[in-house]
């Protein structure tokens, strides 16, 4: 065997030994079903418990899994094979209270709650995180309003065509780029450094495409869908890991949006970080400069997204606040097969089938990652990160008290409008390259939705919020947004400034 196939081969092997682990797992999971005399019969026995957050917490594998949605906790594990939006959505949401998660999921039919009914074994009194005022009717008219809007028109709302259509050319045009960047020597340095650009540039546009779609379950109905093309964008082609941005991004993100220690995309501590974003934060003279010193480094953050998947998710079970659910064999195998392969294809390729000299290929392979870092984090951190968005906090010290640690005054929905930030409405070059992004309050209300569609329910959403007297902020363009986000690093660069926070 060439050396240079020894990489894909154990690639290949680690793959194939998941598949076998996942079958036998599956047999053995329907066989304990078949021959299991109760299922929750113990546990009902106690029907009506009043459970703390860390008592669910330890139910959270397929062995046993109990999830708590509207206060009531649920014991869904012979549940976990036949649901709908996959296995794994729903391993990741187990052993926490998924309560917004499960509306925002689910936001065009009743019937999950529904079924629901017949696994409820409680009631959850404490919570880990902070718990939102229950929705009064804004959050229910949207679902119904934009569901109407489809079903009237008979759109599928999770329909992948528009994506192939829109992200296929990309690859096209990536494989293209890579081949004359890293594996030839026919064009001048210079221009392979502008091809390296181009090298990341293309290597994000999917990632805030059909990838982010796959990460909602908003590319298609199955979840084979957004397994197979969420890790061939995220895992294999890029090397990160689609697990951990899931628990970063729709476990901990999309729910605690904008709130300082339970939002993984903020600092995770009050005086270790190298950003200031949050009144909580610890001041320090650096910050003073921090809007000169951080969009800079926006593209270095590439770099952490490939080590931070190893040395906390699968390390530590942690992704900043956010608590992350036992990774499987087969998960820890197949994350070892997509760096390897990463790893091979951008590297071992060029260097030992194409003769290229690593002098050159390891500088084309940094400046690719910047520019993949760069375009990932100005895409979303004009979003949220902006003095035109609202920030709170969470009293995660308090996570034990009863009966809750910290409540915030908005719904969940409200919340989700007031801590996003739209820009460049009817501009469709800045929402193809965006990823629909520009649309963030669609996106954040509506997240199983196809980006494809954000346009058309936009003008009802903040119809909507017009009449609930909920200010829907758009800026007119990208450049207005990154302002906003410039102005925000700025303020909070100055010392002394007053929290702004709605909590009760």
């Amino acid at each position: 065997v060439p050396r240079w196939a020894v990489l894909p081969i154990c690639a290949g092997l680690a793959e194939g030994i998941a598949w076998v682990l996942d079958v036998k797992g599956w047999w053995m999971r329907r066989r304990k079903i078949k021959t299991k005399k109760t299922t929750r019969s113990e546990v009902q026995v106690g029907n009506g418990l009043k459970l703390s957050w860390q008592e669910v917490a330890q139910h959270n594998t397929d062995e046993s899994a109990w999830i708590a949605v509207d206060g009531k906790v649920y014991d869904v594990t012979d549940y976990i094979d036949s649901h709908p939006g996959g296995r794994e959505m729903l391993l990741l949401s187990v052993g926490r209270d998924a309560t917004d998660l499960f509306r925002s999921y689910h936001p065009f039919t009743d019937k999950p709650r529904r079924i629901m009914e017949k696994f409820y074994i409680g009631e959850m009194v404490t919570y880990e995180h902070p718990v939102y005022t229950p929705d009064t009717g804004f959050y229910k008219e949207v679902c119904q309003e934009v569901g109407e809007y489809f079903r009237s028109r008979g759109i599928d709302h999770k329909s992948p065509k528009n994506m192939f259509y829109k992200m296929l050319p990309v690859y096209v045009v990536f494989a293209g780029t890579v081949y004359f960047t890293f594996m030839t020597e026919r064009l001048p340095m210079s221009l392979r450094v502008v091809l390296a650009a181009a090298v990341g540039i293309l290597q994000g546009v999917p990632l805030t495409g059909w990838m982010h779609d796959c990460s909602h379950a908003s590319l298609g109905h199955s979840e084979n869908w957004w397994w197979t093309i969420g890790r061939l964008s995220l895992d294999w082609v890029c090397g990160s890991s689609m697990l951990a941005w899931r628990n970063q991004h729709v476990i901990g993100h999309h729910v605690y949006t904008n709130v300082f220690g339970a939002d993984p995309d903020l600092p995770g501590s009050k005086d270790s970080d190298v950003r200031r974003l949050v009144p909580e934060q610890i001041w320090k003279e650096v910050y003073a400069y921090q809007h000169l010193y951080m969009p800079p480094l926006y593209g270095l953050l590439v770099f952490k997204s490939r080590t931070t998947d190893i040395t906390e998710v699968f390390s530590t079970l942690k992704n900043g606040p956010i608590r992350v659910n036992p990774i499987s064999l087969q998960d820890v195998l197949r994350q070892f097969a997509s760096k390897i392969f990463w790893f091979w294809y951008r590297v071992v390729v060029p260097h030992s089938i194409c003769k290229m000299p690593l002098s050159q290929i390891l500088p084309l392979f940094v400046v690719t990652e910047i520019f993949t870092g760069y375009w990932l984090a100005f895409n979303f951190q004009v979003s949220h990160v902006s003095d035109e968005a609202e920030f709170l906090a969470s009293s995660a010290d308090k996570g034990g008290e009863k009966p809750i640690h910290t409540l915030i005054s908005d719904e969940w929905a409200i919340s989700q409008v007031k801590t996003s930030l739209d820009y460049s409405h009817n501009d469709p070059v800045a929402t193809y390259l965006s990823g629909a992004l520009n649309y963030q309050v669609a996106h954040h209300l509506l997240p199983t939705v196809s980006q494809h569609y954000y346009p058309e329910i936009t003008p009802i959403i903040m119809r909507i919020c017009a009449k609930w007297n909920v200010e829907y902020k758009a800026l007119p363009n990208y450049t207005a947004a990154l302002c906003a986000h410039v102005r925000h690093l700025e303020k909070m660069g100055r010392e002394g400034r007053a929290p702004e926070l709605k909590l009760e």
